[in-house]
């Protein structure tokens, strides 16, 4: 049965969060090393979780950390760059299975945790830099990543949408960053970039699952003691409260199928109350199979092969994205702009309505069905500056009104269209 979250202050900057759960039979540790999203840093952070994993102090190379990670009863690393808000976070973790089924005895907790501080504190840097060889395959894998963004087009036009909306806010660039700043890094650059890391992030380790938590925290109280570091808080996004005009943009392709995002303000910065009606207004608009947009722009109307709202409540954005044909763009847009004119008005039943609470009720639950998608939500709301279970979200939607609903859909102010569409003179049908 899970408990209540438990925080600990382990050093300057440095906080241990603990979610024990008696359901599950491993234990998951991650270390998440939080900076602001800068333009100058972004790839090279990016690069350092990909080169951290590939051997550390005591295991010197990948074979030999992996034998290491087998003899722990096959635990696995993660290794991860992520964002939140105006903030990038380069993961570190490892899963372990819990003591009590280690055949000989073992403190797997305590031995996992001491490998991922090796891995976090003592990667192979030799020379004041990383090994060129690793370097170079995990450079030109991270330059492969960022180019094959373009690829999706559908994550590529929110992406872009998002980028359109930020216009200088850091939490609009892309987790990677770009390819060209990529293949500026060097061997030694990424070295350097590690040492600022370690000394600017605010640290925030999650420990998820039925050990005991001692022995984690005492490992990384260890490990940052006697550290002289300078972290510095997290970095909220920066909200725009309302849209004063509506900015388009299009760009071509080669496509057969056009992608159309729409990108709205959601208010000033709100209380949480109001942030939980714009999630369900959100989901009744477009963010489920009863929607407003899929019953009818995309089921009744059939103008889309594709219509989805979301919401991040950390940006105060809500975006429409859409998989439309060229002759259905205006139309589409249209509806779209008019389903949620229908939401304003009250325009939805109150079956719909509970049917949608139920369903997004049913998502916060899944929450707690792995430590991974533990450690995801209670990490986002310690970075959002509230901590929330998701049993008080759920009880905050039961709460939600009929007109606090359509409140928020009035608080939406349209910003900016993005349109990814065929070239003028393609043949592309």
């Amino acid at each position: 049965m899970a408990a209540d979250l438990m925080r600990t202050a382990l050093a300057q900057g440095v906080s241990l969060s603990v979610l024990s759960d008696s359901k599950f039979k491993h234990n998951r540790l991650s270390v998440n090393l939080i900076v602001p999203m800068d333009a100058e840093t972004i790839s090279a952070n990016a690069l350092l979780p990909c080169l951290m994993r590939k051997g550390c102090e005591g295991c010197e190379d990948f074979t030999q950390l992996n034998r290491r990670l087998d003899a722990l009863y096959g635990a696995s690393l993660v290794s991860d760059v992520s964002k939140s808000g105006g903030n990038q976070i380069v993961t570190i973790g490892i899963k372990t299975l819990d003591d009590r089924f280690a055949l000989g005895g073992e403190e797997l907790v305590r031995e996992g945790a001491e490998l991922a501080a090796r891995i976090v504190f003592s990667p192979v840097i030799r020379d004041g830099a990383f090994p060129e060889r690793d370097f170079e395959l995990e450079r030109q894998f991270l330059i492969d990543t960022i180019e094959a963004q373009i690829n999706d087009k559908r994550t590529y036009a929110v992406m872009r949408c998002r980028e359109l909306m930020g216009r200088g806010d850091p939490a609009a660039l892309q987790k990677y960053g770009t390819a060209a700043q990529a293949r500026a890094l060097t061997a030694k650059s990424a070295a350097d970039a590690y040492r600022k890391l370690i000394d600017r992030a605010a640290v925030e380790i999650v420990f998820v699952g039925p050990g005991d938590p001692s022995q984690a925290s005492q490992v990384m109280k260890r490990a940052f003691a006697g550290l002289e570091r300078h972290p510095g808080p997290f970095i909220p996004a920066r909200i725009v409260g309302r849209a004063d005009e509506v900015h388009e943009v299009t760009e071509r392709f080669d496509v057969a199928q056009s992608k159309m995002v729409l990108g709205f303000r959601t208010g000033v910065p709100a209380g949480p109350r109001e942030q939980t009606a714009m999630r369900l207004m959100t989901a009744l608009y477009g963010g489920t199979p009863s929607s407003k947009l899929f019953l009818n722009v995309r089921e009744k109307l059939s103008l889309c092969y594709y219509c989805a709202a979301r919401y991040d409540r950390i940006s105060g954005i809500l975006m429409v994205d859409c998989g439309v044909e060229q002759k259905n763009i205006e139309a589409a847009k249209s509806e779209i702009l008019a389903q949620l004119e229908e939401i304003r008005r009250g325009n939805f039943e109150d079956e719909t309505l509970e049917n949608t609470r139920l369903q997004l009720k049913n998502s916060l639950r899944a929450v707690s069905d792995t430590p991974g998608s533990l450690e995801d939500w209670y990490l986002g709301r310690i970075i959002e500056g509230r901590v929330v279970s998701p049993e008080q979200e759920i009880r905050a939607l039961e709460a939600v009104t009929r007109d606090e609903i359509i409140e928020a859909a009035n608080q939406v102010t349209l910003d900016t269209v993005y349109l990814l569409t065929a070239k003028e003179d393609s043949d592309v049908n």
